[in-house]
């Protein structure tokens, strides 16, 4: 053999060996295909508007409530008494605190709740006669001094009472007791309050009840869904006004969103919304009115159930207009051949194939494609499988 052919060979050699070397130690990354589920959402916060009518009595006098916030009524059915006359405003003062308080006690969560907003009124109580009792027996007013001194044993009984977490049923009784014995004193005329429709009763309005007529709510503008916080913040009710009876069906989301996330929804479409992170129910647009500063009043009808939406007003909600459930592929993984949309994988057998997919969703690092994808007869690459192997950079290996 010449030396020039050494020379030749010697080089070929080389070359050959340079190209093993670095496609053995040439960096490459992989992904292995897996399952995720993505949702498109929008997000923020709103509020409840319903079918609302409030309840009134025919008179200015007190409002003996009957039945819990939140119970179902009938239209008719008597949700307290409104008691009117010539009414002595002490009397009138302490029903009421005392109605208030088996109010509080009654929906109560714990027995502690019961005690803790019971303690204090107690404790004043107890300080304030103790202070009478000094002065009235300076004044030598021993009569006086005699009634605060029955009441303050009254007083130290219940304390007691309330301390006793057994007796929680007790102190009720005896605040019904009270309450009882201030009615007799007040007398007056007694008139049935009833539900003037079917719904839910609630006996504190905020101002945003409407009649939830469709035509109103598809004209809401961002101006007037902006007014609610003051209104809410400043209402005060008619001084007739007792509650209020909730509608028990259909329910609306009036929000104020940017307009660039209103125009991914149309009015009509079919969403999933959540409240306060709740279960998503179905929904759909009612209505997306933008305003010049780029912003748009969106509109939701909802007639599902959802625990505690008839006394919600101000919420958190995230609606879910478009979910995807596919295979993760990162995007600098995606290339093209023989006009094919794909991906290259490393097989068992440590070779390279190239795989087609079908895409779902293409966002800026990573798409989703069909994990069932059957591709078309003329198509000669197989599909991307879950847990094939993905070449994120296949330049470094083919």
């Amino acid at each position: 053999m010449n030396k020039a052919l050494k020379t030749v060979l010697s080089v070929v050699l080389l070359i050959a060996l340079i190209s093993t070397v670095s496609y053995c130690s040439a960096p490459f990354d992989t992904e292995t295909a897996h399952v995720i589920s993505t949702r498109k959402t929008i997000s923020g916060t709103g509020y409840i508007l319903r079918r609302e009518k409030l309840v009134e009595q025919s008179s200015n006098g007190v409002f003996e409530q009957s039945i819990k916030d939140g119970v179902r009524v009938s239209r008719g059915s008597s949700v307290g008494v409104a008691i009117s006359g010539n009414l002595k405003e002490s009397l009138v003062k302490e029903l009421e605190e005392v109605t208030r308080r088996i109010k509080e006690i009654q929906e109560s969560d714990s027995f502690a709740d019961i005690y803790a907003s019971d303690e204090a009124r107690i404790f004043s109580a107890l300080k304030n006669l103790t202070s009478s009792i000094r002065e009235d027996s300076r004044a030598e007013n021993y009569a006086s001094a005699h009634g605060n001194t029955l009441q303050l044993s009254t007083l130290l009984e219940k304390k007691f009472s309330a301390e006793n977490k057994g007796a929680a049923a007790q102190l009720l009784v005896s605040l019904e007791e009270e309450k009882y014995e201030l009615e007799q004193q007040l007398g007056g005329i007694r008139e049935e309050v009833r539900a003037p429709s079917a719904g839910y009763f609630y006996s504190s309005p905020d101002g945003l009840e409407t009649t939830a007529n469709e035509r109103d709510l598809q004209i809401l503008t961002t101006t007037k869904i902006g007014k609610y916080p003051e209104t809410l913040k400043s209402y005060t009710p008619p001084a007739n006004c007792v509650g209020k009876i909730v509608d028990t069906y259909t329910w609306y989301l009036a929000a104020i969103v940017d307009e660039s996330e209103a125009q991914k929804l149309s009015v009509g479409e079919t969403v999933n919304i959540s409240i306060d992170e709740g279960t998503d129910v179905m929904a759909s647009v009612l209505a997306i009115n933008p305003d010049k500063s780029g912003r748009a009043a969106l509109i939701i009808k909802c007639s599902r159930d959802i625990t505690g939406i008839y006394e919600k007003r101000n919420v958190e909600f995230e609606i879910c207009y478009e979910e995807y459930d596919g295979i993760y592929v990162p995007a600098a993984a995606i290339r093209v051949v023989d006009d094919v949309t794909g991906v290259y994988v490393i097989n068992q057998n440590k070779s390279v194939s190239f795989k087609c997919v079908h895409i779902l969703l293409q966002e800026e690092d990573y798409y989703i494609v069909s994990r069932k994808y059957t591709p078309p007869e003329e198509v000669k690459y197989s599909p991307l499988k879950v847990y094939d192997n993905i070449l994120v950079n296949p330049e470094a290996v083919i």
